[in-house]
């Protein structure tokens, strides 16, 4: 029964590749969502698959075997893929072990590095590393490792490797870490210490081992981040990969194949290890609890309207000085931009030439930012006001896509939890699981660039039809996996003791969403919508690098044609205009765009961290501050004509009650007894 099951939820993944490849041809001959091409060219495309023959791959415009072509790169891809995964996770569990004997203060600042870490987008932590190369090498004539490969004959791999490893990493070390932190808890783990056995014996021989199938589920979307990431590593790298091959030949039978051959090795090793290594019965239950371990635990045991609740929560959040940061810094950017492209004039400066107060002339395009500030693009264009323009599209484009994946999953949710029968679910959730497996930047630029990229004839399409597709399309890409994070954990909730006390009091579906569900997973709205704020604009960037611009890509197709631009100021467009940038040495073109990105990512960072800080204080559990902002919030209170001191030990959290006479301060503790 197993291995049949294994083999459908196969079969329904080729399907699903098998009706992404076929998606250009929606737009044709300039046709816009044609459904009559589309069915045309996917029975040709399945009339292919049959075919054997048909099997072949356009080299220089000569077709030869398609896995003939494709097994060298696609062993390459692979090999340097899964030797970064596996050096990642091998260094994450190192670090996390060795981070659970450091002193506290220590660790704080090890946390603050990694966190600072995991904001840096993939493209800039790759251009980073090569740049460290070169400097090296021209301070001391001393080349460490080749940085790029240089053809056919010369293959990188080391580089590549650390630059796949870096975000997984972190990642994982995060997720160990917080494992180990719950693991910790337990009443085995305080008997095995009672006993006398070493904490170094405690996490080797029981807590990691417990910890083996969580982290195994969240390794699957640790792998599926790092496999959107490979098609821009072999770009930055120059490697001859599997998904540089994709680039050359866009017909729908080699996107199918190359798909299939990205798919199979990843379905292969989580599905059949969940299917036959662990219990089925258990899957939904796991799903759940790894949501629940990304999200935090917060319990809202009803009472009141989800709106008033809601509206109560803000003034708390606003108190947390994380989420009021990172509002600040992406409110006061968007506002910032849409006030500048009001009132300057010009919209934007160009520079052509600048001369000194002598009249000679010290400077032509582009202008380097000694010159002016931040510098100018190769025409003489400010990259400041460029970056200020183009601001409001990049932060109001992501804030709506985010905002429509939780929401759109969310609603979609609601019947997938209560009303679809547990065997549909379940086959639902494994077909979500299946997407694991295919990289978003890919699917994304095969489902984009037939709409974005310009044709020889011209846009058929208008700038709003554009955006309105590509705000779909990037939305549809993520609402699958809402549905099933935010499903299982309404099944999770619905376990509860206070959700069976409502059933039985005759309570019914629509009071138990709106009095208990949604006050509970309020939380959780907001650290989802951030996450997928987040990926967002990490497919801003991927798209970016190969001229998918938000918005579309104007191309010239004169004899001496121009850079693809984009149709807005939008930060990925600037990104894919100045993607080789690095390589001529004007740095200026790209790095204050990808430190904007990332400023933008770290600012959401801080309200995901916030939103679980006061969630976590509306529980009870201790929540440290800031040395200097404890410093400002310290009281004092003067107990038997003495001050006193208030200090964290002074307190003991109490559960709330029907009633107490004893003071207590806002989130639920009360001062101990002198």
């Amino acid at each position: 029964m197993r291995v049949i099951k294994f083999f459908a939820y196969y079969v329904f993944g080729i399907v699903g590749i098998l009706l992404i490849s076929t998606s250009p041809a929606l737009f044709r001959g300039g046709a816009f969502l044609d459904v009559g091409n589309y069915i045309k060219e996917l029975n040709q495309l399945l009339g292919s698959v049959v075919n054997p023959g048909d099997w072949n791959y356009l080299f220089k415009g000569r077709p030869v075997p398609i896995f003939e072509h494709l097994w060298d790169p696609y062993q390459y891809s692979m090999t340097v893929f899964f030797g970064g995964i596996l050096l990642g996770f091998i260094l994450a569990f190192a670090c996390a072990f060795l981070t659970v004997f450091l002193p506290k203060w220590l660790r704080s600042v090890v946390d603050r590095i990694l966190g600072l870490l995991e904001s840096v987008p993939d493209l800039l932590l790759a251009f980073s590393i090569q740049l460290f190369i070169v400097w090296f090498y021209k301070q001391t004539d001393i080349l460490l490792i080749s940085f790029a490969s240089l053809g056919q004959g010369e293959q990188v791999y080391l580089l590549p490797m650390i630059a796949i490893a870096v975000l997984p990493m972190v990642t994982m070390y995060k997720i160990i870490l917080a494992l180990i932190e719950e693991e910790w808890t337990k009443s085995y783990v305080q008997m095995a210490r009672g006993k006398g056995l070493e904490k170094a014996g405690i996490l080797c021989v029981h807590i990691f081992r417990n910890i083996g199938k969580s982290t195994f589920y969240h390794s699957k979307i640790i792998v599926w981040g790092a496999l959107s990431s490979l098609l821009i590593i072999e770009y930055i790298f120059n490697m001859n990969g599997i998904t540089t091959a994709f680039l050359n030949d866009f017909r729908p039978v080699v996107s199918s194949f190359i798909l299939l051959m990205l798919f199979t090795p990843f379905y292969i090793i989580y599905q059949g290890t969940e299917l036959f290594l662990f219990k089925e019965e258990k899957e939904s239950e796991e799903v759940a609890t790894r949501m629940n371990s990304f999200l935090g635990s917060v319990s809202f045991k009803g009472g009141g309207g989800w709106l008033s609740h809601a509206l109560s929560e803000i003034g708390a959040h606003f108190k947390n000085i994380k989420f009021l940061l990172g509002f600040t810094v992406i409110a006061g950017a968007l506002i910032v931009s849409i006030v500048y492209t009001m009132t300057a004039e010009p919209l934007i400066d160009q520079f052509r030439l600048i001369y000194d107060d002598e009249g000679t002339l010290v400077s032509s395009m582009p202008h380097t930012p000694e010159y002016v500030f931040l510098g100018t693009d190769a025409l003489g264009f400010s990259v400041l006001d460029q970056i200020l323009v183009g601001a409001k599209y990049t932060i109001i484009f992501g804030l709506v896509i985010a905002f429509l994946r939780m929401a759109i999953g969310f609603l979609l949710a609601i019947p997938f939890a209560f009303f679809l029968p547990k065997k549909i679910q379940l086959v639902f959730e494994k077909l979500v699981d299946s997407m694991h497996f295919l990289p978003m930047t890919i699917i994304a630029f095969l489902l984009l660039k037939p709409v974005l990229w310009m044709p020889p004839g011209g846009f058929t399409t208008t700038e709003a039809e554009r955006i309105l597709y590509q705000g779909i399309i990037l939305t549809l890409l993520a609402v699958p996996l809402v549905i099933t994070l935010f499903g299982n954990e309404m099944k999770l909730i619905m376990k509860e003791e206070f959700v069976t006390s409502t059933k039985v009091l005759g309570g019914s579906s629509v009071h138990l969403l709106w009095k208990h569900l949604m006050p509970h997973l309020s939380a959780r709205m907001g650290i989802i919508f951030g996450q997928q704020f987040i990926q967002t604009l990490l497919i801003f960037i991927h798209l970016g690098v190969f001229d998918i611009y938000f918005g579309g890509t104007k191309v010239s197709y004169d004899f001496v044609a121009d850079p693809p631009t984009s149709t807005t100021y939008e930060w990925s467009g600037m990104i894919g205009a100045a993607k080789d940038s690095l390589m001529t040495g004007r740095w200026w073109l790209i790095i204050p765009t990808l430190l904007c990105f990332m400023a933008m990512i770290v600012a959401m960072q801080l309200i995901v961290q916030g939103i679980k800080e006061v969630q976590q204080r509306r529980v009870g559990v201790p929540v440290e501050q800031n040395t200097w902002f404890k410093r400002i919030f310290r009281n004092k209170e003067t107990h038997r004509g003495k001050a006193v001191s208030l200090k964290e030990a002074d307190f003991e959290f109490v559960p709330e009650k029907k009633s107490t006479d004893e003071p207590r301060d806002g989130h639920g503790y009360r001062r101990k007894s002198i």
